[in-house]
């Protein structure tokens, strides 16, 4: 049964009118009928119908508002395609931009001149590059990488990432001689992330620097059969 609401409103009274027809064909008779009772045009009864038959509820049968649908782009599918594939292809590739929102405005605005159509305002093109910055966000939120806490590393290759650490050895060093101290010495260590296994080390008495990591390098690349002979 309809509601006050419904039948109070023209929507409503619509309805009423639709509802008893079911998804039975509407007769011209029937239509020119109920578009002098709501002061209509006939072929707009037939337009309503159809919405309502699609969705029926009263709502279905409000005045819908002029204008653009939200979402919906009202460029020209030319100057929409420049802009896309400058924010998509163009902009990535351009790794020493000082003014990027800039550049890019200026670079659809030199396409569009190019191929002879209307260039858009900058309104525009700012939140088509928003737009990308989000979607682009959300993708890489869903990569894998992304869901790895801050500090790991997600390797599939042994050799992928060698991770250098140093540290100031738990001893004290003395001489032979005298006894005199010499100092805790630094240990330097090459892992590979992959296998958890050491590459290999060096140790000194100066602290860590890159001639340390130099050292360390070629201790990782070069054979190490010297060592195990001697050991």
């Amino acid at each position: 049964m309809a509601t006050f609401e419904e039948t109070d409103s023209r929507a409503g009274k619509l309805a009423a009118i639709l509802r008893p027809l079911g998804q039975g064909p509407m007769t011209l008779t029937q239509a020119k009928r109920a578009a002098e009772l709501l002061d209509l045009h006939w072929t707009t009864v037939y337009r309503l119908r159809r919405r309502f038959l699609s969705d029926p509820v009263v709502s279905a049968l409000d005045p819908q508002d002029r204008g653009p649908t939200p979402g919906s782009r009202r460029l020209s599918p030319a100057v929409d395609s420049v802009i896309d594939e400058v924010v998509q292809a163009w902009l990535p590739a351009q790794h020493h931009l000082a003014h990027p929102a800039t550049d890019l405005l200026l670079e659809v605005r030199r396409r569009c001149v190019a191929a002879g159509l209307t260039p858009p305002s900058r309104s525009t093109v700012a939140r088509r590059w928003s737009e990308h910055h989000e979607r682009d966000a959300l993708r890489r939120a869903e990569l894998p990488e992304a869901k790895v806490a801050p500090g790991n590393f997600t390797v599939k290759h042994p050799l992928d990432i060698v991770q250098v650490d140093h540290t100031q050895a738990d001893v004290i060093l003395v001489s032979e001689m005298d006894g005199t101290v010499i100092g805790r010495p630094w240990l330097s260590v090459a892992l590979d992330i992959a296998t958890r296994s050491v590459l290999g080390f060096y140790v000194g008495m100066d602290r860590s620097g890159a001639a340390t990591v130099g050292l360390l390098l070629t201790r990782v690349v070069l054979s190490k059969c010297g060592w195990l002979a001697k050991s």
